[in-house]
């Protein structure tokens, strides 16, 4: 078993530990729980690939505390895909290429709530490898540099209630760290104090609320 495999079962139990709360009569006012489900168009920042061609999908639990009428804590558990794909080579030449990233990913998401059924979210996340496929002309390269089992993200997004338990999501995001253990190659992109390559992400989301929101 890899390392970033043994840390989503502790992460796991934090997070049923937490649903058990929120499902507690003693906590019901202040917690609440749901499930999520949306698409993801992603590009990897450093590739040489431009655009977000690399389309996915994620799934997943959350469980929010509400602090105040305005601010809220949310933690999420969930699958996300992410990667990079250039398809069309027709103008430029080059190759056909496909990188597909398989992620647990953990959110920790400030929320402010305005007007009852609007809010802004941002937070980082933690992304535990679980798989990853490239693909040059079809075919796996003889050699890459190696993905590393964990990296981390920094979101923000905007939400609304379309009604009592529904929500919709749209996000933003991006990679804090290289997700390549190596920045070797050269056309590799410089972001704060570290030269690699970078998730680049955009999801639409559904968010159900198993508790119904008092407006």
């Amino acid at each position: 078993m890899t390392g970033s495999m043994k840390l989503i079962f502790p992460v796991t139990a934090f997070f049923l530990l937490l649903l058990v709360m929120a499902s507690s009569p003693l906590q019901a006012q202040r917690f609440n729980a749901g499930l999520m489900l949306g698409g993801v168009t992603s590009q990897v920042d450093g590739d040489t690939y431009d655009g977000y061609h690399k389309w996915g999908y994620l799934g997943g639990g959350y469980v929010f505390l509400q602090i105040s009428p305005h601010s809220s804590f949310q933690m999420e558990l969930e699958y996300i895909q992410k990667g990079s794909r250039r398809v069309d080579t027709t103008t430029s030449g080059g190759n056909e290429y496909l990188l597909r990233l398989h992620y647990i990913e953990v959110p920790f998401l400030y929320q402010y709530t305005f007007k009852k059924r609007f809010y802004f979210e941002a937070g980082p996340a933690a992304d535990i490898s679980i798989g990853s496929l490239e693909l040059i002309n079809g075919l796996e390269p003889g050699s890459t540099v190696p993905l590393r089992p964990v990296t981390f993200s920094g979101i923000f997004g905007f939400g609304a209630y379309l009604t009592n338990h529904l929500r919709i999501n749209v996000r933003s995001n991006y990679s804090l760290n290289s997700i390549r253990s190596k920045n070797s190659y050269g056309g590799y992109r410089r972001i704060l104090f570290e030269t690699g390559q970078y998730n680049n992400v955009l999801s639409l989301s559904l968010l159900w609320d198993f508790k119904a929101k008092d407006f």
